[in-house]
């Protein structure tokens, strides 16, 4: 079977080499410099670099497996990964850029030019790499796309929970279609759209989860593929080196 076609494939050594390479080595190196240069990261007690080491090596797992890692691992992902881990969180340190996605009303211009060229670059990744999921025997190019669902379906999961949370969205349609339908008091109508919900939750999407899930489409071994994979990986890690593996869904 074709490397570039197979939908999982795992290699012990070749997993040990990735996560050294991509997160043990690199994350106590960031955090240093980080440290030493005053870049922005959160502050991290051990029990939290103990559980983004557990996240990490679950999270890398399960990338590694789906991503083909086994058969595209090499030198090119390795050399494009270094300076991109640090040329990005030298923009993140830009004043312009010091701001996150929930407060994209409130960017600045600097920001908005960083954040199209950056939508541009990914674009012209995603169209060249649709390309070469179309030089490979069929069906693959639809399976490869239709990968997206699952994200997608994760992040649609994320904003209904909101809207339930927040609004108490289903027991209150529930309510009125009752109310359409059968013949129910005012009292009972408004015992049965008080929300249960004691908090409400927001969603913010961190940048470590859309390379992450970006990750998982550079399956290529044309070296253009090899260097996407090493940019979204460097930009992935740093969100975790920086951050951690803060979560999608959030108690306000």
């Amino acid at each position: 079977m074709d490397g570039n076609t197979a939908l999982y494939a795992f290699d012990p050594y070749r997993f040990l080499v990735f996560m050294l390479i991509f997160y043990i080595i690199p994350y106590p190196i960031y955090r240093s410099i980080a440290h030493y240069y005053s870049w922005e990261t959160n502050e991290k007690t051990m029990s939290r670099h103990w559980s983004d080491l557990v996240n990490g090596v679950s999270y890398g797992l399960i990338l590694f497996i789906f991503g083909n890692y086994t058969h595209t691992l090499g030198w090119v992902t390795v050399a494009a990964f270094i300076p991109s881990l640090f040329a990005y969180a030298l923009i993140a340190e830009l004043p312009f850029t010091r701001t996150s996605l929930p407060n994209i009303k409130h960017w600045p211009k600097g920001m908005w030019v960083v954040f199209i060229m950056a939508v541009s670059v990914i674009l012209a990744f995603a169209a060249y790499h649709i390309y070469l999921g179309s030089l490979l025997p069929a069906p693959f190019l639809f399976y490869y796309v239709s990968a997206l669902v699952i994200p997608v379906a994760i992040l649609c999961s994320g904003f209904a929970l909101r809207a339930e949370v927040n609004s108490n969205y289903c027991r209150s349609r529930i309510a009125k279609w009752r109310r359409k339908r059968e013949e129910v008091t005012e009292t009972t109508s408004l015992l049965e759209t008080v929300s249960p919900y004691s908090r409400r939750i927001s969603i913010h999407l961190h940048h470590w989860q859309i390379f992450y899930v970006l990750a998982f489409f550079t399956r290529f071994d044309h070296i253009v593929s090899q260097i996407g994979a090493g940019i979204v990986l460097a930009c992935y890690m740093e969100g975790v080196c920086a951050y951690g593996y803060d979560a999608l869904v959030n108690d306000d």
